[in-house]
């Protein structure tokens, strides 16, 4: 087996970065750089085993990231696998956010609703070093990857998994797809991660209704509300919420208003 053969087989099940793909699943089934692939004519026949059941998975639209078992978010690598959503780097806007309502050193609490990997709470911590953050998310399995990416950032001493006292911030990337919408995703999606990350019920609008229920008892007047958002509609509709004023929107590399800023007025 070649790099060519590898990049060849993702082609032709349809996988839109196939050398690219190739290079990185290579390099994590034999734990070597790309310099060395380039370097081998030839795979030996361990090592094409280890390769093929790698490329085995992906031609099956499992997400690349949970077979390398990471993906990248504003910058920094957090575990992934099946059972948690994969950071996207639209989500990255968030962020973005929170930089527009607080300074480096400024110090401030926030909920991270619907943790999942944890990655957005992990990176406030770490861009925001005097910030401390609760991370909330009803799946098992999500609350274990987030909390190992805590600890792998060393963020342990500012996490909290359960909520006390009030807020300066609430912020979110909530399940937000209408439930009828689900089936039409691509399949790298549909089919392997988890629909409760995704599926924001009838009109896609369930879990921005709980947030600012939520936010009635534990986010402080003044406060901020950061969510990404998935439609113009849910815009229009977040945007009209009683008891909060819009701060700014967000664009994305698509120029959609992706991210959010409300203030409690």
């Amino acid at each position: 087996m070649r790099l060519n053969d590898v990049s060849e087989k993702l082609k032709l099940a349809g996988i839109s970065n196939p050398f690219q793909e190739s290079l990185w699943i290579i390099g994590h089934a034999l734990n070597v750089g790309n310099a060395e692939i380039f370097l081998r004519d030839e795979f030996s026949p361990d090592e094409s085993e280890k390769i093929d059941a790698l490329i085995s998975r992906r031609i099956n639209h499992e997400p690349l990231q949970y077979i390398l078992g990471e993906a990248d978010f504003y910058g920094r690598d957090f575990a992934v696998g099946p059972g948690v959503l994969i950071p996207r780097h639209d989500t990255e806007t968030l962020i973005d956010g929170v930089k527009e309502c607080f300074s480096r050193d400024e110090a401030f609490t926030f909920l991270d609703w619907g943790t999942g990997s944890g990655c957005i709470a992990a990176t406030i911590l770490l861009e925001f070093p005097n910030s401390r953050g609760c991370l909330l998310d009803v799946s098992p399995d999500a609350l274990n990857y987030a909390r190992k990416n805590i600890n792998a950032y060393g963020l342990d001493n500012r996490a909290t998994f359960s909520v006390t006292g009030n807020f300066d911030l609430i912020i979110s990337n909530p399940p937000y797809i209408p439930s009828c919408e689900i089936d039409e995703l691509m399949p790298d999606v549909r089919d392997f991660e988890p629909h409760n990350a995704l599926d924001g019920g009838h009109d896609g609008m369930t879990f921005y209704r709980e947030i600012f229920t939520l936010a009635a008892s534990t986010l402080k007047h003044g406060g901020y509300i950061i969510l990404e958002t998935g439609n113009l509609e849910q815009v229009k509709e977040i945007e009209t919420c009683g008891g909060f004023e819009t701060v700014s929107r967000i664009f994305d590399t698509g120029n959609f208003p992706r991210c959010i800023i409300l203030r409690r007025v």
